[in-house]
């Protein structure tokens, strides 16, 4: 398969997984956003540094499983990125009305105290598509393969990377690239999977 091909394979796999969640009723995100919760529950404990993100367009939203988590004294850190790099951030979300909008991508980010995502011990991130072996394609930014570049070296390292989606984002397989690491779990309306 060409680098030409790859584009265009990945371009309408964007095309075709968009389209169908965008097709998703609010009722359907609703009630996708509170089994998520209820399915990644295990993950969100007292003490534990909880990556999570804001939902953009018709991404699953994760304000529900952020609450749950700060209400049971686990800590949650979202997404910033830095000017002039790729690699991502992570700001600890606090009391005080302390957001903006990133100055080039116009998206709302916190601003708090920062750690890199090695720090954090669960990472829920976003996906465009995921496939049967734990291999996620994004928006196609590359900020979060940047940002876990390092698991490449150490697949074992913190964080545990638990891929968030409806079940319409999961396809038999996404083009794949050198860079790309792969997930430890998903979680959908439907449950939990593990990868490794």
């Amino acid at each position: 398969m060409t680098e030409n091909t790859t584009v265009i394979d990945k371009q309408a796999l964007r095309r075709q997984v968009r389209r169908a969640r965008m097709s998703l009723s609010p009722q359907q995100r609703a009630a996708a956003m509170r089994l998520v919760v209820r399915h990644a529950s295990r993950f969100l404990r007292r003490g534990k540094r909880i990556g999570a993100y804001l939902a953009a367009g018709s991404e699953l939203d994760l304000e529900e499983l952020i609450s749950t988590t700060l209400w049971r004294g686990g800590e949650v850190f979202l997404p910033q990125i830095p000017n002039g790099s790729r690699r991502l951030w992570f700001s600890r979300l606090g009391d005080a009305a302390r957001w903006y909008n990133h100055p080039r991508y116009g998206i709302a980010e916190y601003d708090g105290p920062c750690l890199r995502a090695e720090r954090l011990d669960v990472l829920f991130v976003p996906l465009l598509a995921v496939d049967a072996q734990g291999y996620r394609m994004g928006q196609g930014g590359g900020f979060y393969d940047s940002t876990l570049a390092f698991r490449q070296r150490h697949p074992q390292r913190r964080p545990l990377l638990v891929g968030v989606a409806y079940d319409c984002q999961r396809v038999a397989a996404v083009p794949r690239e050198a860079w790309d690491v792969r997930l430890d779990y998903l979680v959908t309306e439907s449950g939990l999977y593990r990868f490794r």
